[in-house]
């Protein structure tokens, strides 16, 4: 199976759980990947109502979708077997 990749510059819709009853909707431009804690995130500069700048860190577990409609956003990785690169921590 092929991975769908992201880009980065390019403007995406998220919806991610908030912690409430209604999920959170981020839209802004993908700026990269991260660690927050122990967990992956990605990363997205969204603007607030007066039009300051900011970076919203998102957990990937929290994810819920992300849209777009650009297909010149998104790129077919192959799916690379990383069997040999396992590493283990005790």
């Amino acid at each position: 199976m092929d991975f769908i990749k992201i880009k980065e510059g390019g403007s995406y819709k998220v919806i991610s759980n908030s912690g409430r009853d209604d999920p959170m909707v981020t839209s802004g431009e993908f700026v990269g990947y991260t660690l927050l804690g122990e967990e992956g995130a990605v990363c997205f500069r969204v603007k607030d109502d007066s039009g300051k700048s900011f970076i919203r860190l998102i957990p990937v577990s929290g994810l819920i979708a992300i849209e777009f409609s650009d297909e010149d956003l998104m790129s077919m990785n192959k799916k690379v077997d990383d069997s040999d690169k396992t590493t283990y921590f005790s």
